[in-house]
């Protein structure tokens, strides 16, 4: 008997036995483990009778019981994934374990998507269980669609445009707005002379995108003698992994008034180029993967732009610098347009502002605890 039948219903499934409900949350990159802890708090605020358990990272494990720290083997890229495939396997088949012992009530998928999926399908729904954060299925392996329509019972959405793509595809999709509209609380603070560098939140990022960084931040220093260059660092990594880069330039931990006090900031493609627009930080967004991966993903990438910021505007607002392009040439060379004509760069602060609007409204976590509330008849 499939235990979600009754999912759409008001009040969701019968509590027979009116204890504890668990859920668990699987989430295995840096953006998806900030939204999952921002939702397991705002759960556990809400609702005495829920224990949450997580495979993610630290902010899930600051309101959860963590089973496995996922971060820690997050990789991105075919040719990387390749290279750790045994040790992916592994972990998947210790999370697959540890759910089955679990038995919840609830489980939580939040993006990472070529694990979360076939964790999916190897569960065949046998637990309730919802997608949260898309994989960017309308870019690039659409015939993803079939396995969430197969396998997810509830896709929750973070961009409005995936709520109709999704619905076009007969999927019960969900929009509740963008979690970072609440998390981040911008301070409206005048920024610094100050160039910050976010070259990814996992170590095969780092490595492809630090040197290039840090030879265009040389380029920079003798047009820009009055500004300081430093690195902001995920939690998910420790500082002294850095030091092989350049021993030199100050390495800082990531929080959003540290990203707010930069003047401009050149960032890899991901969740970072979002938290950044909320800010209206000017940025430029490069990216670099290893070759055979590059070869493979232009073949199946079905869109005109890879920053979302873009992709929300349906224009080229944020230079991208991709593979070879991604030199630090011109990096120096775009971030110098903005820097030294104060007109490009409020224009482009002003197209920040604009994007806001398309991630609205605020306040997606509460009613999305809500929502998970009424199925589980969550006591308050």
């Amino acid at each position: 008997m499939n235990p979600v039948r009754n999912f759409d219903k008001i009040g969701g499934k019968k509590d027979i036995s009116n204890g504890v409900k668990k859920i668990v949350i699987v989430a295995g990159d840096k953006s998806g483990d900030l939204y999952g802890g921002h939702l397991s708090r705002c759960l556990n605020e809400k609702f005495k009778s829920v224990e949450i358990c997580s495979f993610g990272g630290p902010h899930l494990a600051q309101h959860s019981r963590q089973i496995i720290d996922l971060l820690r083997h997050s990789v991105c890229g075919i040719a990387e994934v390749l290279s750790s495939l045994k040790k992916i396997l592994d972990i998947f088949k210790e999370t697959l374990e540890n759910i089955q012992k679990i038995r919840p009530d609830l489980i939580i998928l939040i993006d990472f998507p070529d694990f979360n999926l076939k964790l999916a399908k190897t569960l065949n729904k046998k637990y309730p269980l919802i997608y949260y954060v898309s994989p960017q299925v309308w870019a690039w392996r659409k015939k993803r669609v079939g396995l969430i329509k197969k396998y997810v019972d509830k896709m929750i959405v973070i961009f409005k445009f995936e709520k109709d793509f999704y619905q076009k595809e007969g999927v019960d999709a969900l929009y509740f707005g963008h979690p970072l509209l609440e998390i981040i609380e911008p301070r409206n603070s005048e920024p610094k002379k100050i160039i910050s560098f976010l070259p990814g939140s996992r170590k095969n990022e780092v490595k492809k995108h630090l040197p290039v960084m840090l030879k265009a931040k040389d380029i920079l220093q003798e047009n820009l003698n009055d500004y300081q260059f430093r690195i902001i660092r995920p939690a998910n990594l420790e500082e002294s992994f850095y030091a092989r880069f350049s021993p030199d330039i100050p390495v800082v931990s990531h929080s959003y008034p540290t990203i707010e006090e930069s003047k401009f900031i050149i960032a890899s493609s991901g969740t970072a180029t979002v938290e950044i627009a909320v800010l209206e930080i000017p940025y430029i967004i490069i990216y670099k993967v290893n070759l055979l991966s590059w070869q493979v993903l232009k073949r199946m990438v079905d869109t005109p732009s890879i920053g979302m910021v873009n992709i929300l505007a349906a224009e080229r607002i944020i230079p991208e610098l991709l593979q070879q392009d991604a030199n630090p040439e011109n990096i120096a060379r775009i971030s110098l347009q903005y820097l030294k004509d104060k007109n490009k760069y409020l224009a482009l602060k002003n197209e920040l502002k604009k994007i806001k609007d398309l991630l609205s409204p605020q306040g997606a976590t509460e009613r999305i605890s809500d929502f998970i509330g009424r199925f589980l008849n969550l006591a308050s």
